[in-house]
């Protein structure tokens, strides 16, 4: 199945993004295009990467990887950092996207759901994607802004893992919307909380114990075509 199809629109859909959306993992593509314009080390590429295949495998410490990744741009103004990231997404992030993604999700919103991309990765690097999918909101770790510089986490978790679950709650209490009448995507392990407590989930090229656990449950197994990527932005950092 590439993408499901509801005879009732869902009233919302919370959506992650890596791995769900796009076959890569935002915050390394963001690290890299970093790294390419000289404003962090090689070392910051690597620890990415490194955290990438931990989230993979759902043993992640996202609070680790805020700390680390906060403390390498903090000197770097918001203002460039949000000129990157729309840099990032048309040259890295849209070319990575799976196959119907705007298709699907622009039917949904037209059919009356909200659409939420729910994300660990730092919101700036999700907004572009956002505004191209014409998301109704976005949810991801909150972090603190002084003097035009990113210097720390918000209040409450990071949007990882129970986190999520938790963000996404709070957010449906503020609109009024009942999670058992909404959907969730997810493609990893970690989102299982999440997954659990919407009306109804579907998970994208999952992994083994995921796919077990869905198969379990009776949820959606989405295995949307993997795109096609130029060799030169599957190069080396």
């Amino acid at each position: 199945m590439n993408w499901p199809t509801y005879e009732r629109a869902p009233t919302a859909a919370f959506v992650d993004v890596d791995g769900t959306l796009l076959a890569a993992t935002t915050t390394y593509l963001f690290a890299r295009i970093l790294r390419r314009r000289g404003l962090i080390k090689r070392s910051f590429v690597l620890r990415a990467l490194y955290h990438g295949l931990q989230h993979r495998f759902g043993r992640l410490d996202y609070g680790r990887l805020v700390a680390f990744g906060l403390r390498s741009i903090a000197r770097i103004p918001v203002v460039e950092l949000e000129r990157i990231a729309y840099d990032n997404f048309a040259e890295h992030v849209r070319p990575r996207l799976y196959a119907g993604v705007v298709e699907h999700f622009t039917a949904l919103r037209r059919a009356g759901t909200k659409v939420v991309l729910v994300s660990s990765s730092p919101g700036i690097v999700i907004h572009p994607l956002s505004l191209y999918l014409g998301c109704d909101d976005t949810i991801t770790t909150p972090v603190r802004i002084e003097r035009g510089r990113l210097v720390g986490t918000g209040d409450g978790p990071p949007c990882y893992g129970e986190g999520k679950l938790y963000w996404v709650e709070a957010w449906a209490r503020e609109h009024g919307v009942d999670l058992d009448d909404s959907v969730a995507y997810a493609d990893n392990w970690s989102d299982r909380a999440l997954l659990q407590r919407v009306g109804h989930a579907v998970v994208v090229h999952p992994r083994r114990r995921l796919k077990r656990l869905a198969l379990a449950r009776g949820w959606t197994i989405a295995r949307p075509r993997r795109p096609r990527v130029l060799r030169r932005s599957r190069s080396a950092p």
